[in-house]
């Protein structure tokens, strides 16, 4: 392969590179949040807040009061169809929501964005377990990425169809030297 077509093969992943990554949300020291001067989290629901039961943990909970105690706003965006599960887990957190937000379309992004005109695209990052869905829909939208391990691996046929692809991205993402210190998996 041409070293032209190598750069070009690198520069495309680059749209599915998230710019953090953990374990899981409650893992996300409030002093990072602070540090990078995020105002506006962003949040998937299906395997990055729940579990495919739609439950949540209670350190979750903890996390998400802590963080809007300083003054952060979270907003859930889901892809789901489905209203009435991203709204009762809505109220349960005490978050907003906006859902049939066709991630990896900047839809739901731009939406939730405009409700908050004070609040810059540099100071919003969007948290998820997909690379093409929440990363790849963020980075479109130029917002900050933050990718988390799925739940538990109970997922609809989609999901587990691109995972393969997934990792080679995410692989080639880890070897990048840039990138060691922004992985807290």
């Amino acid at each position: 392969m041409a070293n032209k077509e190598k750069a070009k093969k690198k520069s495309l992943l680059k749209n599915f590179y998230p710019e953090f990554t953990f374990e899981k949300v409650e893992n996300i020291p409030y002093e990072l949040l602070h540090k990078e001067g995020i105002r506006l989290i962003l949040m998937d629901m299906d395997n990055t807040l729940i579990d495919s039961k739609g439950q949540y943990s209670k350190e979750l909970k903890k996390w998400i009061q802590n963080v809007k105690s300083k003054d952060i706003k979270l907003y859930i965006v889901s892809n789901s169809i489905s209203e009435r599960m991203v709204k009762k887990i809505s109220k349960e957190l005490g978050v907003r929501y906006f859902y049939k937000a066709s991630k990896p379309s900047t839809k739901g992004f731009k939406t939730v964005s405009e409700q908050f005109p004070e609040i810059s695209k540099k100071e919003i990052l969007m948290i998820g377990d997909q690379l093409f869905t929440d990363i790849w829909g963020a980075n479109r939208f130029n917002i900050r990425t933050l990718l988390v391990k799925r739940i538990n691996k109970k997922e609809i046929i989609v999901s587990r169809i691109k995972r393969p692809i997934e990792r080679i991205i995410l692989n080639h993402y880890y070897k990048k030297e840039e990138n060691a210190e922004k992985c807290r998996v």
